[in-house]
């Protein structure tokens, strides 16, 4: 089985790609530049150099492909227009899917499909979603709750003072999840041959934390 693997430099990119080196699949990795992955990485997949917002060279990359994984890279924090961020990719990506025929998809998407407005990154991933399932392919949406690695950035804040800032009350629980949970949920369905349509699967961790939890 071929399957392209986007952001393979990623927190749940490359777990995904680490555990696909195996001889029952070939893989293809899409990255600007292939510098951060490791040596004994790079000797094993099929690299196509470019970005996963480029149509034409995501469709070059598709090409054969029975399953993709598909992750849109962060915005920077320069970017002004966030929703747009996920919109373009989502735009190349589902044109490339659509020409190629590419018959599976799985997605790095958020929680609170049909809830969250005006949510940043959030809506810009319920964007992608609704752009993306007209593709054609059969989809699995993967929304994730919180990524408990989020908290490594507030790692000085809380070395210094004891304290870290988060946009909500510290006292509501919400869904948190590891990229490694992340990971393991994308290669139950990147690897299955028998499954159609498109759907949203919850992944979240065994319980809701609140961030004074946290």
């Amino acid at each position: 089985m071929k399957i392209l693997i986007t952001t393979p430099a990623g927190r749940v990119g490359r777990r995904v790609l680490s555990e696909l080196l195996a001889p029952e699949f070939s893989v293809r990795v899409i990255v600007r530049d292939p510098a951060p992955l490791p040596d004994e990485i790079r000797d094993q997949v099929e690299i196509v150099r470019g970005s996963t917002d480029d149509a034409a060279t995501l469709r070059r990359a598709l090409d054969g492909v029975e399953a993709l994984f598909w992750c849109v890279p962060t915005e920077s924090l320069q970017e002004t227009n966030v929703r747009g961020h996920y919109e373009r990719f989502a735009r190349a990506g589902c044109r490339a899917i659509r020409e190629s025929e590419t018959p599976r998809v799985v997605t790095i998407s958020a929680g609170g499909k049909g809830l969250a407005r005006n949510a940043g990154p959030i809506s810009g991933l319920h964007a992608m979603e609704d752009i993306l399932n007209e593709s054609g392919a059969a989809i699995r949406h993967l929304r994730c709750g919180s990524f408990m690695e989020n908290f490594l950035r507030e790692a000085q804040p809380i070395w210094e003072r004891g304290v870290f800032s988060c946009p909500m009350p510290g006292h509501i629980p919400i869904p948190m999840v590891s990229a490694g949970d992340i990971a393991d949920a994308a290669l139950r369905w990147l690897v299955r041959r028998d499954w159609k349509g498109i759907a949203g699967v919850a992944v979240h961790g065994p319980e809701d934390l609140s961030c004074n939890q946290a």
